[in-house]
């Protein structure tokens, strides 16, 4: 076998593994998905809407999704002005 399928290897295990170090040595290895994912169907649908209307939002970024639902979730931004989050 050549040396490029064996590096090809080794490098896509580094990355795997770089991978969980990072998300376990931050810890809260799922957060990150449930946040980008809730539970809640109001705030799940929030989401989707924000998604299919501009191409640039990211589930995934905190500033994107307090942002999706101050603007489609009037209680979410009525709760996050008095310092209560759900």
């Amino acid at each position: 076998m050549p040396t490029n399928y064996f590096t090809m290897w080794g490098l896509l295990t580094l990355m795997a593994f770089g991978a969980v170090g990072g998300a376990l040595v931050h810890g809260d290895a799922l957060g990150a998905i449930h946040r980008a994912y809730p539970a809640d169907p109001a705030r799940r649908q929030a989401l989707h809407q924000c998604g299919a209307m501009d191409t640039g939002f990211s589930r995934f970024s905190a500033s994107d999704r307090a942002a999706c639902y101050r603007a489609l979730l009037p209680a979410a931004a009525d709760a996050s002005s008095n310092g209560l989050t759900r």
